[in-house]
């Protein structure tokens, strides 16, 4: 960890309000976009996010964190985002192991931490928002739908009249594309 975001930490513990907002300006955008990957839905997203910096402020004297904030605070989106699967019984009742949404979302979590140290760093954001703006219009506009809008694969088919299938070989071309920019960046 990093002599700044140990001293970020110490901050928080101590209760600086300061060193707390400097987290949340710095992680707040890439915890969204974890958290929309994972639920689908910016807005419970978001949700997800503020729960997770409001506990984290409220425990901030009882804080012990041996890996650096990024990593913490994944975990912590992370395990929030599964309690709101949890919660949602009507969701959880939908999913099945044989879906190529979750094999696809499976796929995702597993790779996500092989990158998510460097999720954090300014110039990888940039260069995922470069890799979104240059993807092919109708490979953004279903990668929008369905990672910011929160949109299903059968919602998007029908919303812009293609087939499932066309909407699932987008979003996995949107998805290696990023995967391709964070590689680029590392």
């Amino acid at each position: 960890m990093r002599q700044v975001e140990q001293q970020i930490i110490q901050g928080i513990i101590s209760g600086d309000k300061g060193a707390f907002d400097m987290l949340f300006r710095a992680y707040y955008s890439a915890m969204v976009y974890i958290a929309s990957g994972i639920l689908r839905d910016r807005q419970l997203a978001e949700e997800a996010v503020q729960d997770v910096f409001v506990k984290l402020w409220k425990n901030a004297s009882k804080l012990s964190i041996d890996t650096s904030p990024g990593s913490y605070m994944t975990a912590m989106v992370r395990n929030r985002c599964i309690d709101y699967l949890r919660m949602d019984e009507h969701r959880i009742k939908t999913l099945s192991i044989d879906d190529p949404d979750v094999q696809l979302k499976l796929h995702e979590l597993g790779m996500e931490t092989s990158f998510e140290e460097e999720l954090f760093s300014n110039s990888l954001e940039i260069a995922l928002k470069q890799a979104i703006e240059q993807l092919p219009p109708q490979c953004r506009q279903i990668f929008v739908l369905s990672r910011f809008d929160g949109l299903s694969t059968k919602e998007i088919a029908e919303k812009l009249n293609i087939s499932v299938s066309t909407v699932k070989t987008q979003i996995a071309r949107a998805l290696k594309k990023m995967r391709e920019a964070v590689e680029i960046e590392s």
